[in-house]
């Protein structure tokens, strides 16, 4: 799963090795998809001393279920130190939604950074709160957690084109499939935008980005599992960044889902970078 966030945060960070201590990129994007899913994002990341970030990210998303629809909220801080060649990052955040599922969650990375690339070894807790929606058992909370360790490299294959890779892989303490009322979220399949933050089992993305002067186009191909009903989700999608003047740049991305549950999906995200400081 190429996420939102993930995008977000690799854009960023992307960036801010081309930014000084003490500067700071602040962002907005919007993203949209064929399955009549929405999405809103603000976030900031703030250079606080000589290779020491902080980062802030809230998110608003819409996304429609065959059941219901599903508005959730994403908030995270995300903290980022680079030792030289070695750095480590971590981080919390809040997501979901409060009448049906949320989650708590604590994150952690140790990297390394050089000419040829980078690599990251990651780790995620997450704490779920699931509440059940039928009548019979409405005031009822099903509580889950999941650990998820995974990994992220870059690799530098000339002046111009790179290499990425990553992916993850989640244990969870429940088999939510046998949970009842699990069939409310649907929702979690049906829109990529759902799955900003959500119930995933696995997931594995690979690409290139070919840069040309301050432009770059890159192309990521993944696949991701829901841990709800095991189905698979084949993505593709396709990246343009462009700068619009010395202190913003713009990204454009168009993306093609096909799921073993829903069918195919397409979705378009738009985000505005804005590069502040000396």
């Amino acid at each position: 799963m190429y996420s939102v966030k993930c995008t977000i945060f690799l854009a960023i960070l992307a960036c801010c090795t081309n930014v000084q201590a003490e500067g700071y990129v602040l962002g907005l994007g919007a993203d949209g998809d064929s399955a009549d899913g929405r999405s809103i994002s603000a976030f900031g990341d703030f250079g606080i001393g000589e290779n020491t970030w902080l980062s802030v990210t809230a998110n608003s998303s819409r996304t429609e279920g065959f059941l219901r629809s599903n508005d959730t909220i994403l908030a995270d801080v995300g903290f980022d130190h680079w030792f030289e060649p070695v750095g480590i990052r971590v981080g919390g955040s809040y997501w979901g939604n409060s009448d049906i599922l949320d989650s708590k969650d604590l994150r952690a990375s140790v990297y390394a950074r050089g000419k040829v690339g980078s690599i990251s070894l990651d780790y995620q807790k997450r704490n779920f709160e699931f509440d059940l929606q039928s009548d019979l058992l409405r005031g009822r909370t099903v509580e889950f957690s999941a650990d998820g360790v995974g990994f992220s490299t870059r690799l530098t294959l000339g002046e111009k084109l790179s290499f990425h890779l990553g992916g993850m892989s989640y244990d969870y303490s429940r088999n939510l499939r046998l949970q009842p009322d699990i069939n409310v979220l649907a929702f979690v399949a049906a829109s990529r935008l759902s799955m900003v933050n959500s119930l995933i089992d696995d997931r594995i993305n690979a690409g290139l980005e070919y840069k040309f002067g301050l432009r770059s186009i890159d192309v990521t191909a993944g696949q991701w599992q829901t841990v709800v009903d095991g189905s698979e989700v084949d993505s593709f999608s396709v990246g343009f960044l462009t700068p619009v003047s010395d202190r913003v740049d713009m990204e454009f991305r168009i993306s093609l889902d096909d799921s073993e549950a829903f069918g195919k999906t397409t979705s378009f995200s738009f985000y505005v970078y804005y590069f502040g400081g000396s």
